[in-house]
């Protein structure tokens, strides 16, 4: 199998459950160089891998043969970076979410079809064994018809986008959002809200809830799925698990079932790389989704054009709210107000239009400052809450 060279540009926690996974693709990959502006912390994860450590990115890439990228930094420089590797024919695999704004993963789309190189995102939700068999049961009318579905999610909503589109098995075809008022925040604990219509004529309701968290159901009118429980209109109720085989002393995920009567499962997990967690699952799903691509010349397996689509749902919710309300149909056409409103932020911080940065500008330490944070992740600045409920300061993500 052909062996290609892998550089990582950021190096922090999420860079390393990459690397940890790359080590078990050793088949297919191998990291050569990792450029972080820490210089401690590249040298630590270039020892971890044998790779080279580099404190600047122009000259890893100007030194370093690499094939395919990583791009493990904060969400605002994603589109920046991922042009800087297409223009050098470098392959990308970007982290998520993809990028803070439609315009800025356009730019990274365009990108990559212009240079001829792939763009693969690492959206880890709808690859879990355990959403994969989510996806099974509902494609096989296990539920009946799909009536209506509920979906939470903190830590990234992009995410839980990605999840309910992959089970349904349909597109978006409008919104309605809503910003709770700051009162009504402190009270209910819901930052922002939205009715989700889908093409083929499911809706539900998405919440951005601190009580209900990272929690998804798809209700139909023969069962539902409610986390990891499968529910049957018998009255049974089935917990979904991952399921396991121990390989040299390593207990190793091979799929993931529910023990109904017959079983359903999904086994479509490569039991030769011991990956031992769903999310090592999902990264080397992703890792390999690029490899095929590169080699074999297959589909990727999620894709930036599917993981715009995520995007976009959520920059349609946020304009709705920001607009009272009102219905908003997709696809989006233009810019949005939200848009602008974080492009207006990154400018402020950054001294510079992120549609119109520059190579030379790579240099800037991208740190995601508050307000740009709460903007991409809430959908809006959080400074006027009177006082900020502890559920939230628990989402370590959304501040400094």
């Amino acid at each position: 199998m052909t062996i290609l060279k892998v550089g990582v540009i950021g190096a922090g926690g999420r860079a390393q459950v990459h690397l940890s996974t790359l080590l078990k693709l050793s088949d297919r990959y191998r990291v050569i160089a990792i450029c972080d502006v820490n210089a401690a912390r590249a040298k630590e994860a270039a020892e971890k891998t044998r790779a080279k450590p580099y404190l600047d990115l122009e000259k890893m890439l100007d030194r370093e043969k690499i094939d395919a990228c990583l791009i493990a930094v904060q969400a605002e420089g994603h589109h920046i970076l991922a042009k800087m590797l297409a223009e050098r024919g470098i392959h990308v695999l970007t982290e998520t979410p993809m990028a803070m704004t439609l315009a800025c993963a356009d730019q990274m789309i365009e990108a990559a079809r212009e240079n001829g190189v792939f763009l693969e995102v690492s959206e880890n939700v709808p690859r879990w064994p355990q959403e994969r068999l989510k996806q099974k049961i509902v494609a096989s009318s296990v539920l009946g018809d799909i009536r209506k579905f509920y979906l939470s999610y903190l830590s990234g909503s992009y995410h839980g986008v990605a999840a309910i589109r992959s089970i349904i098995g349909s597109e978006v075809e409008s919104v309605v959002g809503e910003f709770p008022s700051f009162e009504s925040i402190l009270e209910e604990e819901i930052l922002e809200r939205a009715e989700i219509s889908f093409l083929n004529g499911v809706k539900g309701v998405y919440e951005f809830n601190l009580n209900r968290r990272n929690y998804w159901e798809i209700i139909g009118d023969r069962g539902a799925l409610r986390g990891n429980k499968l529910f049957l209109s018998s009255g049974k109720e089935f917990e979904i698990h991952l399921e396991k085989i121990n390989i040299e002393g390593e207990d190793v995920i091979v799929g993931a079932k529910v023990d109904t009567s017959p079983e359903i499962c999904f086994q479509d997990v490569p039991k030769e790389y011991l990956l031992t967690s769903h999310d090592e699952v999902a990264v080397a799903d992703a890792w390999i989704s690029l490899h095929e691509a590169i080699i074999d010349g297959k589909p990727l397996s999620y894709g930036a054009e599917n993981a715009r689509k995520d995007i976009e749902v959520l920059v349609a919710i946020r304009e709705s709210a920001l607009q009272g309300g009102v219905r908003i149909n997709l696809p989006l056409k233009g810019i949005t107000e939200y848009e602008k409103l974080v492009h207006s932020e990154f400018m402020r911080v950054y001294g510079v239009d992120p549609l119109e940065i520059k190579p030379h500008q790579l240099k800037i330490k991208y740190v995601l400052p508050i307000r740009l944070r709460h903007l991409m992740y809430c959908g809006r600045a959080l400074q006027n809450l009177k006082r900020i409920p502890k559920k939230l300061l628990r989402l370590k993500y959304l501040w400094p």
